[in-house]
């Protein structure tokens, strides 16, 4: 009788094990799918850059304060850099030259808040749109393998890359954010000097505090980014208050939204009808807080476009999907319950029991209420001489990557801001704080470059009227641009589950 109940025992046992292994292997198929990691890799064009310097004469050049354009200049480009900038120039006869007559050179974008996720072809959709530079804000090790890879001469933007979010969760539901969300999983002081070390030494360029890290994980993140000189970014958690933002390391906040929840909490939570009163709860702190974040030389990315969309996407959501370009976002993504666009996987639809008499004009309320506190904030910052960066929470719906930059940009100057403004937060002020020479056209910077058809300065929709994109030794003129526009959205059409038809 012991024998069978032994061979029972172990017979359960390994029917456990492979059971485990098989529930791990479907997981991890399944978040690989949707994160995008299946969706068909798009045909790289082969690198059309000249080994001979360049050079773009009878350009108008955007200064380096972004307020004005220096007329009929010339700017030279050898090995990735710009060499020289001016009137007049002696050009070699082994140069590559590129009349810019009527035309504006400004030095490429940059988007501080995106998410590759899985979705390698996004790399192609930012050059295509004129990003040069993105701000990763989930760093996996595959982001940095991207990095070195475009170091070394792939085509695609410079990477920022902040390391995946640190977080606190009990230990079951840790292991499985740490599958399934790829979270760093910290509960003690020494975990979190643990995992800051690890990603230091993995050379991330920043880590992250997510909502959803306890006040001491932050505290000790805080710690640690001052003891280990890596830079601290991302949310201010649940848990914590501004004050304990003024009292960290922390030396961006990764949306204007983080402030609009950070009133909400103080507050006490408003709901569709305390609208009004949490709107002046917010106008009365606004300035307050503006001044704090720019006492403490905090910076702020702005994502406005994403918050503007949210009740869109609860309410009206094929129309605001007819509105974006739909067809170059991964369809793994698209698709996916993670990160899901359509009407089905919608990450922002309202479950259906919810949607009770009325449900419309409470949602409305809501939601119209958290973009104009998100506004009166903006202003708020703007006004207080915050250092501002351009971000659009890109990959998650509806922020087409590479797209929505431009969206963005439209969005912060409607939000008020000059064009200037808007251009530096898109080019200098970035640049500055990931510590790249990049950002401004002058003789030794990188030559990330955008050639525009009109004047952003006049109109800051001209930043979609692009020529060429300059970027790591690559120049791609109008033609190619499209060619890799075309090659992301056949891919994404060869690995796609479902139809688009419903958007036409």
């Amino acid at each position: 009788m012991g024998k069978w109940a032994k061979r029972i025992l172990l017979g359960m046992l390994v029917l456990t094990l492979v059971s485990g292994i098989g529930t791990y292997v479907f997981v991890k198929r399944a978040v690989v799918e949707m994160f995008g990691g299946n969706t068909q890799i798009a045909e790289p064009l082969p690198r059309a850059a000249d080994a001979g310097p360049v050079f773009i004469t009878n350009v108008h050049v955007l200064a380096p304060a972004a307020d004005m354009f220096l007329e009929q200049q010339t700017v030279g480009i050898k090995d990735e850099k710009i060499t020289f900038v001016g009137a007049d120039a002696p050009i070699p006869k082994d140069a590559q030259v590129i009349d810019g007559r009527g035309k504006y050179l400004v030095p490429g974008f940059t988007d501080s808040h995106v998410h590759l996720w899985r979705s390698e072809n996004d790399l192609l959709l930012y050059v295509a749109n004129g990003v040069t530079q993105i701000r990763e804000m989930h760093g996996t090790e595959r982001h940095l393998r991207w990095r070195s890879e475009i170091e070394q001469g792939r085509l695609g933007p410079d990477l920022f890359v902040v390391a995946a979010q640190l977080a606190t969760y009990d230990f079951f539901e840790g292991l499985w954010i740490e599958l399934t969300a790829e979270r760093n999983v910290v509960r003690s002081q020494n975990d979190v000097q643990s995992a800051v070390a690890t990603l230091k030494s993995k050379r991330y360029d920043a880590i992250k505090a997510s909502s959803f890290l306890s006040l001491p994980g932050y505290q000790w993140a805080s710690e640690q980014s001052e003891e280990q000189q890596i830079p601290l970014t991302g949310h201010i958690p649940l848990d914590a208050s501004l004050e304990d933002l003024w009292a960290s390391d922390q030396g961006e906040v990764a949306h204007v939204e983080e402030f609009v929840k950070a009133l909400d909490r103080e507050f006490g939570g408003y709901r569709h009808d305390s609208t009004e009163d949490f709107l002046a709860f917010v106008r009365e702190k606004s300035a307050e807080v503006a001044r704090r974040v720019a006492d403490r030389n905090i910076a702020v990315t702005s994502t406005l476009s994403i918050i503007q969309s949210f009740s869109a996407q609860q309410m009206d959501l094929k129309p605001t999907l007819a509105g974006v370009e739909l067809e170059y976002v991964n369809p793994g993504l698209a698709e996916g319950q993670a990160m899901g666009w359509l009407p089905e996987t919608n990450r922002y639809r309202l479950a259906d029991q919810y949607k009770t008499t009325g449900w419309k004009d409470r949602q409305g309320a809501y939601w119209a209420a958290y973009a104009e506190a998100q506004q009166i904030l903006f202003e708020a910052l703007r006004n207080a001489g915050v250092r501002m960066m351009a971000g659009t929470d890109a990959n998650v719906p509806v922020m087409v990557p590479g797209f929505s930059l431009h969206g963005e940009m439209q969005a912060m100057q409607e939000a008020g801001m000059t064009t200037a403004e808007v251009l530096a937060s898109a080019t200098t002020i970035p640049a500055t704080w990931m510590n790249w020479k990049a950002g401004q056209i002058r003789t030794g910077y990188a030559a990330n470059l955008v050639l525009l058809r009109e004047n952003p300065l006049a109109d800051i929709a001209a930043t979609r009227s692009i020529e060429t994109v300059f970027v790591n030794g690559h120049v791609l003129v109008r033609t190619r641009l499209d060619q890799l526009l075309e090659s992301v959205r056949t891919a994404n059409d060869a690995s796609r589950q479902e139809s688009l038809d419903f958007i036409r």
